[in-house]
């Protein structure tokens, strides 16, 4: 759902993909597949199978699957066009911070209705998290 809020603002993003487990639903099994195929083009695939797809380009037909397995990812982070961190998940969703600013706070307020989410009142410097940085 987060991720279906900050969608506009996506420019980039990169994910990890476990080895499969096949307790995952269907759909997770799928999208695992389409990114592990991305990571052989874009990425790194181990002979374990375990892969990172690299960055890619938000607008790049792998988004779907990027948001439907982030969720299950160690490690799926989304940038803004100014190389700034929108979106971190981490630890198969044990884990989701969100860099927003008032309009994109209360967007995922409502979004998430009775989910509790936390505002971290420190404002960030020099623009935020950014790639590379």
């Amino acid at each position: 759902m987060i991720l279906e809020v900050v969608r506009e603002l996506a420019a980039e993003y990169e994910t990890d993909v476990p080895v499969t487990d096949e307790s995952w639903p269907a759909d997770v099994l799928a999208a695992a597949d389409v990114l592990r195929h991305l990571a052989g083009v874009s990425g790194r695939v181990e002979d374990s199978g375990y892969a990172r797809t690299g960055v890619m380009r938000s607008d790049h037909d792998g988004w779907a699957a990027f948001a439907a397995f982030a969720p299950w990812a160690y490690d799926a982070t989304v940038w803004d066009r100014a190389s700034r961190v929108v979106v971190e998940l981490s630890d198969e969703g044990g884990s989701v911070v969100v860099n927003a600013e008032a309009e994109l706070y209360d967007s995922l307020v409502r979004a998430l209705g009775d989910a509790r989410v936390l505002a971290n009142l420190r404002r960030w410097r020099d623009g935020g998290l950014v790639r590379g940085g």
